[in-house]
């Protein structure tokens, strides 16, 4: 076999040996927002400028979207999240993970609805530690300190036996 085949079947058994990959992802969005579409996203967000309510409005177009950004919700204690479109959806994921139902709202687009709705999510308090005016470093700063110390430790270890 000449070396243009060897690296034909390297390759192709190079390829065939990647596994699928299949990850989650990380959560990007804010963690009080509105789920919306294409019809109500606009009054939304002009219902929550003009009323100064800290929430970010997200228009999604479809419901597997949506299903996603309710499933990061589960494992975030801090997401507060208003739905006005793809409530189905919404519903479908409340009724698997039950912990979502006092922190997904369903609302309709009605503006005096959705105000209320918006109102609410924005004057809940967070749990997380990004709110916080002060923020502790120590544990990082001490578990860092600790790993160089041992890897520092280590190397000096092995590059004085190599020396000898």
């Amino acid at each position: 076999m000449n070396i243009k085949n060897i690296l034909i079947i390297f390759t192709l058994i190079c390829l065939l040996s990647v596994s699928n990959v299949t990850a989650h992802g990380v959560d990007v969005t804010d963690n009080h927002m509105v789920i919306a579409d294409n019809n109500n996203g606009v009054n939304a967000k002009n219902l929550a400028d003009s009323n100064n309510i800290n929430i970010s409005v997200y228009k999604f177009t479809s419901a597997s979207e949506v299903e996603h950004i309710l499933l990061h919700s589960v494992n975030n204690t801090d997401k507060r999240i208003v739905v006005i479109a793809y409530q189905d959806e919404a519903r479908s994921i409340i009724s698997k993970y039950p912990e979502l139902k006092d922190r997904v709202f369903i609302s309709s687009d009605n503006d005096e609805d959705l105000l209320n709705a918006m109102m609410l999510v924005d004057n809940t308090k967070d749990n997380s530690a990004s709110n916080n005016d002060t923020i502790n470093f120590t544990l990082p700063l001490v578990v860092g300190l600790v790993l160089g110390l041992i890897i520092g430790l280590g190397s000096g270890v092995f590059l004085s036996h190599r020396k000898k």
